[in-house]
């Protein structure tokens, strides 16, 4: 998922050595921070990564309902 948020100023906040519960941590609370607006670019930059990866399908749609649950 670094892909994911590497166009966003905040990814510095996440190295590569972290561990898994920070990580986890770390993007559910930028993610709670977004509008709802912001949420939808958000996810709409996760879809164009996910491409560039050429991922898709169940793959794809459970990356965004991971992303999703995080909101609620």
């Amino acid at each position: 998922m670094p892909a994911s948020i590497v166009n966003y100023s905040w990814s510095k906040d996440f190295s590569p050595g972290m561990s898994l519960k920070k990580w986890q941590d770390g993007i559910k609370t930028k993610v709670q921070a977004m509008d709802d607006d912001e949420f939808d670019l958000f996810l709409a930059g996760v879809v164009m990564a996910a491409s560039r990866a050429q991922m898709m399908g169940v793959t794809l749609t459970e990356k965004i309902e991971y992303f999703r649950a995080l909101r609620s």
